[in-house]
């Protein structure tokens, strides 16, 4: 099982701006700019909506840090069991 390294308001933040994020690109307000990055765009918009469904950022696994604030009580809890 993978612990959970995002946090409650993080989750949200990711789940808002990826949202945005998608439909601004799928309903082409992003003007002239959107034929750089449409495929950036799509691929950070899924990113960011995932890891915050998930509660999961491999990235933040990498880097070391965690924005959930229960992280060690809950790995304690699982162990216990």
């Amino acid at each position: 099982m993978v612990s959970k390294n995002v946090g409650s308001y993080d989750r949200l933040l990711r789940a808002f701006a990826g949202g945005g994020l998608a439909i601004a690109e799928l309903g082409g307000y992003l003007g002239n700019i959107e034929q750089y990055f449409h495929y950036f765009a799509i691929g950070m918009a899924i990113w960011l909506i995932g890891t915050g469904a998930s509660g999961n950022c491999p990235t933040y696994t990498l880097i070391g840090i965690s924005t959930c604030p229960h992280n060690d009580e809950e790995n304690k809890n699982l162990e216990s069991q």
